[in-house]
C-alpha cells in the first residue's frame, strides 16, 4: 500500500480516515497536511510504482 499523496504529513493516512493516529517520534496526531515537497515525492513513488507493474 503506497502513501497518498495529500495524505497526512506524518503518517500518509487520508484525511476523512484519519481521526487520531499513532506514529512514531511524533506519538499520537491529528491529520496535517503534508507540506508541497511530501506531496510531489509521493506522487513520484506512485508513479514509480505504477510503471514497475507494467
Amino acid at each position: 500500500m503506497s502513501t497518498e499523496p495529500f495524505g497526512c504529513r506524518w503518517c500518509g493516512v487520508t484525511k476523512r480516515e484519519h481521526a487520531q493516529r499513532w506514529k512514531p517520534p511524533v506519538g499520537w496526531h491529528q491529520w496535517e497536511q503534508p507540506t508541497s515537497e511530501q506531496i510531489k515525492d509521493r506522487m513520484r513513488a506512485r508513479r514509480a510504482a505504477t510503471e514497475d507493474t507494467r
